[in-house]
């Protein structure tokens, strides 16, 4: 049984020349968080049921599809049917409506007829009343036969009103909403909501170094939201610095280098943040991910053997075992975050910790604390995931 999306998005929202889908949302648009929703909840087609296509709606499909989104426009219930099957599942998404994304899987999980619901009381317009005590809270999951059915008699009807009218009608189990749902209809209705998007983009500083830097990425998160630039370019920009910060090292501008690198450490944290405010998946493993620290270890291996000359071969020596013990420790820490993880080396953390010691012009002592930090961090590690291994299995 597929799994599809019907999305309204028509209705004018009480903004001037906006629909509700058009309205601005965390950078881009509500039709666009809509259909990302769907598509991660396994809709496929995610079909935008659209009256008129104003220039902001029209860019934010096209956005949609350079994406990969799998979009399909029609501009009638006939049209939305010829896309389904009878038997297929599909979630019927009010024009406005933003749900949290958990919600999507719990309505269009089973094979009956759901419909989510917020209380009365503290819901008014623009949430269609379902009964004395409910409300619809914008997601509702039908089956294909009744969208055929309704697109047989809908005649002048609003397509959105009499599909939901026709769900309860057929028996619909009500499901009281977890979490904050929201039907967009003005400026008002979207600050609380963009804040909670904003927050929630954070994923979490797991290290102390993204507890320093996280004040400015959020900044420049914030600041670039509603721009065109992408999380791949911010991406390749952290990439180019690392590697330039290679080059520089190699030819000796050691401070050059050094700032370089330094730069370069907020700028995966704002792709990262700005890929989760757009709900573009995969972040993790673009082709600039693996290149800012592959360009990282290879500026700390020239570095070693520009020390090497006034220092010994065993500068080198030192770097290459910080780099091992950086990636043992790495699959220590895969599966398993250890207590005290957020203390452990990692890249961002043994940039800046270059800091002072270039400060006092010792690169020597600076790198030699770098391998004395890495190797205390995976020894504890290990412990630490060794012993609950062990407590696990007596």
């Amino acid at each position: 049984m597929a799994r599809a999306a019907l999305i309204a998005a028509y209705h004018e929202s009480a903004e001037p020349g906006h629909l509700r889908a058009t309205l601005p949302l965390a950078g881009r648009t509500v039709i666009e968080r809509q259909a990302r929703l769907a598509a991660s909840a396994g809709c496929n087609p995610v079909i935008i049921l659209v009256e008129r296509m104003p220039a902001a709606l029209s860019a934010a499909i096209q956005r949609l599809r350079r994406e990969r989104v799998p979009v399909e426009i029609v501009r009638s219930a006939a049209e939305a049917a010829e896309q389904v099957e009878p038997d297929d599942r599909i979630l019927l998404i009010g024009d406005g409506a933003i749900v949290p994304a958990g919600q999507h899987g719990r309505v269009a999980a089973g094979e009956e007829l759901n419909v989510l619901t917020v209380p009365d009381g503290a819901y008014g317009e623009p949430y269609e009343r379902i009964d004395a005590d409910a409300r619809w809270g914008g997601l509702a999951a039908i089956d294909g036969a009744l969208l055929h059915e309704t697109a047989e008699m809908l005649g002048d009807w609003d397509m959105q009103s009499t599909l939901l009218r026709r769900t309860l009608q057929a028996g619909a189990r009500h499901l009281a909403a977890e979490g904050a749902v929201a039907i967009l209809d003005s400026e008002a209705d979207l600050s609380a909501l963009e804040r909670r998007i904003v927050a929630q983009a954070d994923g979490g500083e797991r290290s102390w170094a993204d507890w320093a830097l996280g004040p400015l990425e959020r900044s420049f998160t914030r600041l670039l939201m509603p721009s065109a630039l992408s999380p791949p370019l911010i991406g390749l920009a952290a990439a180019t610095l690392s590697g330039l910060g290679a080059v520089s090292l190699y030819l000796g501008w050691y401070w050059i280098g050094l700032i370089k690198l330094l730069a370069a450490t907020p700028l995966d944290g704002i792709a990262a943040r700005l890929a989760r405010l757009r709900m573009q998946d995969g972040i993790r493993h673009s082709w600039w991910s693996y290149f800012v620290p592959l360009f990282s270890a290879a500026a700390l291996l020239i570095l070693s053997h520009r020390l090497a000359a006034a220092h010994g071969w065993g500068m080198i020596l030192l770097a290459c075992m910080t780099l091992a013990l950086l990636f043992a420790l790495a699959v220590e820490t895969e599966r398993e975050r250890p207590r005290g993880a957020f203390l452990l080396a990692e890249r961002k953390g043994m940039v800046w910790l270059m800091l002072p010691f270039a400060i006092a012009d010792m690169w020597a002592a600076g790198l030699a604390t770098l391998f004395a930090y890495t190797a205390a961090s995976f020894f504890w590690a290990q412990s630490e995931v060794h012993s609950a291994a062990r407590g696990d299995q007596d």
